[in-house]
């Protein structure tokens, strides 16, 4: 082989080479350059409000609130949610998913469903979430958007504050 040819072939391999490793970092490069992640499971403790444009200041219901909930945040996009205000045979576990919106920012829609005293489906639960994550992505907190809807399509307008702590080993 010429020397032409070896140097355009060392050239391709060096290429090759730093496309591999670029690969394997870029997961490593996003996280340092767009923040942490969401991606993981949290304890979070829930707040229902009263529907008003300043939700965080708003009066809280009445009944278990605050109440604890359980959140995870799959990779790929999903969420899986369980709540506790509610026993588990009157409300399904929620569903849903998630997207980064920003460096520490996420939104994510969750839905779940509601039961009578006969089990028997009485409501569905729309619920639109903006997250902010902390510095250090050990804890965020959010702000919700309920939309209550029975069979009949009447709906109750809602919010919560939630305020979330990562779980770790």
């Amino acid at each position: 082989m010429n020397r032409q040819a070896r140097l355009i072939f060392g050239s391709a391999a060096a290429l090759l080479l730093t496309n591999v490793v670029s690969a394997d970092d870029r997961h490593a490069d996003y996280r340092s350059w767009f923040g942490l992640s969401i991606v993981g499971s949290w304890e979070v403790e829930v707040t229902v409000r009263q529907n008003a444009v300043d939700c965080p200041n708003s009066t809280p219901v009445g009944g278990v609130n605050p109440f604890p909930a359980l959140n995870t945040f799959h990779e790929g996009g999903t969420i899986s949610e369980t709540g506790s205000r509610s026993p588990p045979s009157r409300r399904s576990p929620g569903h849903g998913i998630w997207q980064r919106t920003g460096r520490n920012s996420y939104a994510a829609r969750v839905r779940f469903q509601s039961f009578d005293a006969n089990g028997f489906l009485s409501n569905n639960m729309d619920q639109t979430t903006n997250i902010t994550l902390s510095p250090d992505g050990m804890s965020f907190s959010a702000i919700s958007r309920f939309r209550f809807s029975d069979l009949s399509g009447n709906a109750l307008l809602s919010c919560a504050t939630m305020e979330g702590v990562r779980i770790t080993l």
